[in-house]
């Protein structure tokens, strides 16, 4: 077996899903935290309020660095890596419906749909490779 036959029995899907949303949020994350756009520090201005856009920054950071390391692991075992590929768009998503709302940034419903897009199909992804649990066939008397 080569190693990439090795690499992909191991990561599979809901692997590479993982492993490639880890490393995008660990470049925005990294993008946000060194040089953010003024597009996205007002769309998300009612997170501001709680941390810096650098924090933020981390935020997304972390999450990407969980998603990643979770990868590797077996379907049911990576629900950490799920959540952290999935929180921070949500938030971003929340966070872009809110800024909208009360007037931050007329243009932030634009951002809305993108960001939780991207999180909807992480759960797809991830609905779609769960384990399968092995249940015994029941026949009653009678269902033949």
């Amino acid at each position: 077996m080569t190693a990439a036959a090795r690499a992909w029995g191991r990561l599979g899907w809901r692997g590479l899903a993982l492993a490639t949303t880890g490393l995008a949020w660990i470049s925005y994350g990294a993008s946000i935290t060194v040089q953010p756009r003024y597009g996205t520090v007002r769309g998300i201005s009612v997170l501001l309020d709680l941390m810096c856009m650098a924090a933020w920054g981390w935020l997304w950071i972390g999450a990407g660095v969980l998603a990643l390391g979770f990868s590797v692991a077996r379907a049911g075992r990576d629900l950490v890596g799920v959540f952290a590929a999935m929180g921070p768009p949500l938030l971003w998503a929340l966070a872009y419906a809110l800024g909208g709302a009360v007037g931050a940034s007329p243009t932030a419903w634009g951002s809305v749909a993108p960001w939780a897009s991207h999180a909807l199909l992480i759960a797809i992804v991830a609905y779609v490779t769960r384990p399968r649990l092995i249940v015994p066939r029941m026949v009653t008397r009678g269902a033949e």
